[in-house]
């Protein structure tokens, strides 16, 4: 069970609020609420468009399981809860796209399964977990992060282990891989230790109700 004083998490809540929403690019989260069911009461209960990943009849099949696409408003619910609630218990994480939402969509689809070497058939590939991902991306050659980001993604952010840091991915351009080194020249990675200080009783008073199912 997380400990984490609710006055650490107001501050580091107000920290990646800022953090996402710095560079201008709509925010959109993956969801993954085979982690808790709490995920989806959000969703449907709150103030952010959604769709899941799994397309037509499997969707409704696994709804309480699937993983989940939503686009993030500044300030709304599901971000305060999804930040307040679920940052650091592994349901999700953050990405910048400047794609129209249904294109975004089509493009996370393709990656819901992935091959397996030496045996013909395929499996699911877990990319909405951000345990998965944070491993994953560091691991990928050229070819595989030039497909992945395409002209849809511009930039990751997922948390560390237990939710103390965030681990931020950028896209780079042609500029900045002449001046920085990170994961490869297409993604440049940037470990975030997030602030542990306690919040502004403000922000504190204005926490989402602790009854929220998340």
């Amino acid at each position: 069970m997380d400990e984490t004083p609710q006055t650490v998490r107001a501050a580091r809540a107000e920290y990646l609020h800022e953090l996402l929403f710095r560079s201008g690019t709509p925010v959109f989260a993956l969801l993954d609420a085979a982690r808790d069911p709490g995920v989806v009461k959000l969703l449907e209960t709150g103030d952010c468009p959604y769709t899941c990943l799994y397309a037509g009849h499997a969707g409704e099949i696994y709804k309480p399981y699937a993983p989940y696409l939503a686009q993030i408003a500044q300030g709304s619910r599901v971000l305060d809860g999804l930040l307040m609630k679920g940052w650091g218990r592994s349901l999700g994480y953050f990405i910048g796209s400047r794609s129209d939402p249904a294109d975004l969509l089509t493009h996370l689809r393709k990656f819901l399964f992935v091959d397996l070497p030496g045996k013909d058939r395929r499996a699911y590939f877990r990319f909405y977990d951000p345990r998965v991902m944070r491993a994953y991306l560091p691991t990928c050659a050229h070819e595989q992060l030039d497909d992945w980001l395409r002209e849809h993604l511009e930039w990751f952010v997922i948390e560390a282990e237990e939710g103390a840091q965030a681990r931020v991915f950028v896209r780079t351009t042609p500029e900045r891989r002449a001046m920085m080194q990170g994961t490869s020249d297409r993604l440049v990675l940037t470990p975030i230790q997030l602030p542990d200080v306690p919040a502004s009783p403000e922000k504190v008073a204005h926490a989402p109700d602790s009854r929220l199912a998340i």
